[in-house]
C-alpha cells in the first residue's frame, strides 16, 4: 500500500450489508487536474458522466463474488466536498476515541 495527498471532492452513501460504508471521492493533489477539480460539480462539470462511472462501479464491484448489487443512500446523490469534509472529520473523531479506549470495539 502506499499513502498518497488526495483533495476531496464529494462523498457517496453505499449501504453494505445494512451498515453505513462512506466512499470518498478524491484526486491526487499532484494529479495535473487536481488545481480545476475543488467538488463533485467540477468533476461532473469537466469530466461529465464521471460521477456515474463512480457510482456504477460501487454498485456492482461485488457481483463477481455472488453478492448482490449494493444500495446507496440520498438515492444514490454524490454529495459534495463539504458533507465530505463534515464525515471525514466525524469518522476521525470515531477513530480516535476508539483507539483511545473511548468507545468500545464492535
Amino acid at each position: 500500500g502506499a499513502l498518497v495527498l488526495v483533495k476531496p471532492l464529494g462523498i457517496l452513501c453505499l449501504l453494505d450489508e445494512g451498515e453505513v460504508d462512506w466512499k470518498v471521492i478524491a484526486i491526487r493533489i499532484d494529479d495535473p487536474m487536481a488545481p480545476a477539480l475543488n467538488d463533485i460539480s467540477d468533476l461532473e462539470r469537466i469530466l461529465p458522466g464521471r460521477v456515474s462511472e463512480i457510482r456504477e462501479w460501487f454498485r456492482s464491484y461485488k457481483i463477481p463474488d455472488g453478492k448482490p448489487e449494493n444500495k446507496f443512500a440520498f438515492d444514490g446523490e454524490c454529495r459534495g466536498k463539504m458533507f465530505a469534509l463534515d464525515i471525514i472529520e466525524d469518522t476521525y473523531k470515531q477513530w480516535e476515541n476508539l483507539v483511545a479506549g473511548r468507545t468500545p470495539a464492535n
